[in-house]
């Protein structure tokens, strides 16, 4: 893990887009891409209906786009330490089907200038063999 880290957050600013949809006929109602130049995009479509259970063959379309800015997260060699620890630890313990048969858990850890390598090493006792009846 690099300690000098870029993250997308969002400003608050965003901006929508609607289109219509005849079946496969697809109308837009605006012209062009949004101004920001990093967004995320979220589409949500409403069909249209005449009764409680009758729909239209027609779907308003809205696109909504947030912008996204980049943060810089400057973080110590603790903080990414800790970090790395318990995601590696998550995805082990999901890996692991019976959490009582763990016996070790050993970190190891490289330090650089501007990153850190973490290595855990779970020592498991595991069932491996298969039971088979032995007929003479």
């Amino acid at each position: 893990m690099d300690l000098k880290q870029v993250s997308l957050v969002k400003t608050g600013n965003e901006e929508k887009k609607y289109d219509i949809k005849l079946n496969n006929f697809k109308i837009n109602l605006y012209k062009t891409l949004p101004k920001f130049e990093k967004y995320d995009t979220i589409n949500e479509e409403k069909k249209l209906k005449l009764f409680s259970d009758f729909y239209l063959p027609i779907t308003l379309g809205i696109s909504t786009y947030y912008e996204l800015q980049e943060q810089e997260i400057n973080l110590t060699l603790e903080e990414a330490k800790e970090k790395l620890v318990q995601k590696l630890k998550t995805e082990l313990s999901e890996e692991i089907e019976n959490k009582d048969n763990i016996k070790n858990i050993q970190i190891n850890t490289h330090e650089e200038k501007d990153r850190i390598e973490v290595e855990v090493i779970y020592e498991v006792l595991e069932k491996i063999g298969t039971e088979e009846k032995i007929i003479y």
